[in-house]
């Protein structure tokens, strides 16, 4: 597929760090491939060690399907078995991109065609954090040609107009922007416009929701709620730390550090103070990786079958674990090299898996559905 695809500012600077990488995109995740690639690759020319590693390198899935027609047996360590000492993967080394299964040609770039064409970074890699915690300016976007060798899935049909998601995914983008208040402030101003629009737009005409959105973009209120005390925050974010991360090998070690350095509210203050003067740029840190976010997930219509309301639960979730993992694994790894894996990490859960749907069901089951509990964890 080929198109002209909005993409982020940084997009076209993105570069593979290869073997200095130090979490690869391979390392720990089940990586399939299509039933067309895998016959390709087992036919494939190649150097004898090459094709010796490829004929053990893949296993059947429970339920296997064209799309997922074979999965890729990691190594006792991990790794991918195509993955050379020095870091590099061996298949492209010897035999050339093309040569690459789709999933590894695209990652960490993320077309999407649901409600424009669009094309962005996974948070999920380490060189992509980097890019975002270095870009000090506001992230701005334009629109370049792009070719994808893949075939892209299409989006769920649309359920309004395709002008007004766009209207409120730009009012989103804009007030995660607003840098003359605090970033609990915008998130929270954020939260609080697409729960008002929520019986709005869902009860007027679709030509009549756009205007109703440009009220509220322009619309300085603040939100009327008052937030959660401190550690009722902690117990909702710890709890989504918890049922959420344990299980995630990803995860794992990020949320074990936090868990442990985190028990109470006077060591969430002191830690997330130790972690404001450790990286003052916080703030701008997290609101690009937000709004990476934001635009990659197609927020707030990750999934249309949500309203706008409900939606607000994963972005307050999203913020939450984020803030949650950086603070407490910094308390005992204090380098910048630890704040990127650990948010890269937290975005391997948040950006490829069912984070949506399941956050939403830790919060339900821990109590934090009000406005006020969810103002509460943007409050951290």
């Amino acid at each position: 597929m080929e198109g002209h695809f909005l993409v982020p500012d940084y997009y076209e600077d993105f570069r593979c760090k290869g073997g200095a990488c130090r979490r690869t995109c391979c390392d720990g995740w089940g990586i399939s491939v299509t039933q067309a690639e895998y016959f390709r690759l087992l036919g494939m020319d190649c150097p004898p060690d090459l094709r010796r590693r490829i004929d053990v390198a893949f296993h059947a899935p429970e339920t296997p399907s064209p799309e997922r027609f074979r999965l890729i047996t990691p190594t006792w360590q991990g790794d991918c078995p195509m993955r050379a000492p020095d870091g590099l993967c061996a298949l492209q080394c010897a035999c050339g991109e093309e040569a690459l299964p789709a999933i590894c040609r695209l990652y960490p770039r993320a077309p999407r065609t649901a409600f424009a064409l669009e094309c962005s970074c996974s948070g999920s890699c380490e060189r992509v954090i980097e890019m975002l915690m270095a870009h000090k300016e506001k992230m701005t976007f334009h629109t370049v040609p792009l070719r994808f060798e893949a075939e892209l899935p299409h989006g769920p049909e649309l359920r309004r107009p395709q002008g007004y998601y766009n209207a409120v995914r730009q009012m989103c983008l804009e007030m995660l922007q607003k840098r003359e208040l605090p970033l609990s402030a915008r998130l929270m101003r954020l939260c609080s416009a697409l729960r008002a629009l929520t019986p709005q737009v869902s009860s007027c005409p679709p030509e009549d929701g756009e205007r109703r959105i440009r009220y509220f973009l322009l619309s300085d209120t603040p939100p009327a709620a008052v937030p959660e005390g401190l550690d009722r925050a902690l117990s909702y974010a710890r709890a989504l730390s918890r049922e959420l991360g344990e299980n995630s090998v990803s995860l794992s070690s990020y949320t074990a550090a936090a868990e442990q350095t985190l028990p109470d509210e006077p060591a969430w203050t002191a830690a997330a103070q130790r972690f404001a003067n450790l990286f003052p740029d916080w703030e701008t840190e997290f609101e690009q990786m937000l709004v990476n976010h934001l635009f990659y997930d197609c927020f707030p219509f990750s999934d249309v079958q949500e309203n706008l309301a409900q939606e607000t639960q994963s972005l307050a979730a999203t913020y939450a674990l984020l803030r949650f993992l950086t603070v407490g694994y910094a308390q005992q790894h204090p380098t910048r090299e630890d704040y990127v894996d650990a948010a890269a990490a937290a975005f391997r859960l948040i950006e490829h898996s069912r984070f949506d749907h399941n956050a939403a069901v830790v919060l339900r089951h821990a109590g934090c559905e009000s406005e006020a509990a969810l103002f509460g964890l943007l409050q951290l």
